[in-house]
């Protein structure tokens, strides 16, 4: 369950929006009282008028791989406040476990290399780069199997030298590079229908499209309420509004004392009276499957409410025996994981 730990929300966490209104739709918009009185939010109303962090599991909406769960916390800020204080922990370099970091702004040949030129190894990460060199079928990577030969073929072509040498340590970072150059360009063009499935076993592979399609087809209010946010989510990049930005990274992390790379996509809403951000974790080189994070920000009076869903996928909790306390394990990792990010935003608006 190590696996699971940091990636919950070392997420630095990343924000992303579920709940909420947006000017100029047709529906109703949702406000914070609503969402505290008609959702199971409602049971915690006076633990979050006191200033706690409330968590919440959503066991009822998972699949045997996925573990959901929902914080909440009311904070003494007004929302452009509270906005800003939460992205600048989302986007800062130096956040925990964080290594590296860059945004990709454009898909030509010469700025793709210029957006992930700082991804590689450094030579403390010969253990990572000796695995990679052997890499074949299981669940210590996510690759494709077409993604396995590729980087095989860069091992095989450095002959006798060193499997955790300098030359091995450039070719992984360049055979690693490639990789997630080749998902960030699938997924511009296709979105989650081209993510391709990791080769986990000889027989066996883990499909992150489908993941990410039921992750989002069960977030029922926003379906519901804001069927424009919610098709761009789903159907992206086929479906998307010019009310919408995007911005897409690379991220660097460790995560169970190995280095691990991710691709990430922010949908974002931000508007004077509401917040609405979407980060999805496209790819996730190991340990979990795949990720996508909701907040909600809405305006409560003098004080703003923050609700955030983790939604995350991994193969560590679905086992045919043990299921039950893999699951257990996996929610208090969550919880100590996303919990932070809730307390640093109390810390810098205090009651």
């Amino acid at each position: 369950m190590k696996a699971v730990k940091t990636f919950f929300f070392v997420i630095t966490l990343t924000i992303v929006l579920t709940v909420l209104i947006a000017p100029g739709f047709a529906q109703t918009p949702l406000t914070a009282k609503e969402l505290l009185e008609t959702t199971a939010l409602k049971e915690h109303l006076n633990e979050l008028k006191e200033g706690q962090i409330v968590s919440i599991k959503r066991p009822e909406t998972e699949s045997a791989s996925e573990l959901n769960v929902i914080m909440a916390v009311l904070v003494p800020a007004t929302l452009d406040k509270t906005v800003a204080t939460l992205q600048r922990q989302a986007t800062a370099e130096d956040g925990q476990d964080i290594l590296a970091m860059g945004e990709i702004k454009e898909s030509t040949a010469s700025g793709l290399d210029s957006a992930f030129a700082r991804v590689a190894f450094t030579p403390e990460e010969k253990g990572e780069v000796k695995s990679l060199m052997a890499i074949a079928p299981g669940d210590n990577f996510n690759f494709s199997i077409a993604e396995i030969a590729a980087i095989k073929q860069k091992a095989a072509a450095l002959g006798g030298k060193a499997k955790d040498g300098v030359e091995a340590s450039k070719a992984m970072s360049s055979a690693t590079r490639e990789v997630l150059k080749g998902r960030y360009l699938s997924y511009r063009k296709s979105g989650m229908a081209g993510l391709a499935p990791y080769q986990i076993g000889a027989s066996k592979q883990v499909d992150p499209s489908k993941e990410m399609i039921t992750a989002t087809e069960t977030m029922r209010l926003v379906k519901e309420r804001f069927p424009d946010f919610y098709k761009c989510l789903r159907f992206y990049p086929e479906t998307n509004s010019a009310q919408f930005a995007h911005q897409y990274d690379w991220v660097k992390q460790t995560e169970s004392n190995r280095p691990l790379f991710y691709l990430k996509h922010w949908i974002m809403d931000i508007q004077p009276d509401h917040a609405l951000i979407a980060e999805r974790r496209f790819y996730i080189s190991h340990s979990l499957n795949s990720l996508q994070v909701v907040i909600g920000c809405l305006p409560d009076g003098d004080s703003t409410l923050v609700v955030l869903l983790n939604q995350a996928f991994t193969e560590k909790v679905n086992m045919k025996y043990g299921k039950t306390i893999a699951k257990s394990i996996g929610y208090k990792q969550v919880d100590k994981n996303i919990r932070p990010m809730f307390e640093n935003l109390q810390k810098a608006l205090p009651r």
